[in-house]
């Protein structure tokens, strides 16, 4: 029994090592992989630092494929969440950083050669997490420029959307989640 317990510490300190290792060095774990299908629902903060909050079911689907631009007459761009995957002359400040010729389209994932969409945390790693430095911005009023970890990606990507969406079409307002409506996203822990 002891000896199967030692092997089995002995396990994870090796797996943890290894990602610790293979990380830094850009080698991509099968869950890093760029994906080249439209997932139907994705799931958020599945390893919520908070002890109130937890995941978000994000339907994927929902949001590509029905008019759910800010004004409700038009469908989102890829490029509206997934702002590294269009070409740099697109990019509209504070974004940076572009990693596509032409900008992401469902059409345009479906090509042989296309080049798969990266996970959120691909660039936007959760805090705690050093293993390479995380996007920042400088914002109006602030001394120092502000770290985009994945939590705070995600907040302002879906609460400035919705929060516009609200603002532009009120009768929104207790239909979709705004700023201050947690628990319509998160699960509570």
């Amino acid at each position: 029994m002891k000896r199967n317990l030692s092997a089995v510490i002995t396990l994870i300190f090796l797996a943890a090592a290894c990602y610790l290792i293979i990380r830094p060095l850009g080698i991509v774990l099968a869950d890093d992989a760029p994906k080249k299908e439209l997932p139907k629902e994705v799931t958020l903060a599945k390893d919520s630092q908070s002890d109130k909050y937890g995941e978000v079911a994000f339907n994927h689907e929902t949001h590509s494929t029905k008019n759910y631009s800010v004004d409700g007459k038009a469908l989102i761009a890829c490029v509206e969440c997934h702002h590294t995957d269009q070409p740099a002359s697109a990019l509209k400040p504070p974004l940076k950083t572009s990693e596509r010729k032409v900008a992401l389209t469902a059409e345009a994932l479906k090509a042989p050669d296309a080049v798969g969409v990266k996970t959120c945390r691909s660039c936007h790693l959760q805090t705690g997490d050093d293993s390479k430095e995380l996007p920042s911005i400088a914002e109006e009023g602030k001394p120092a420029p502000t770290k985009i970890n994945n939590e705070l990606a995600y907040h302002r990507n879906c609460n400035v959307c919705h929060d516009a969406a609200i603002k532009a079409r009120p009768d929104l307002k207790g239909k979709i989640p705004g700023t201050n409506d947690c628990l319509k996203c998160h699960k509570p822990v």
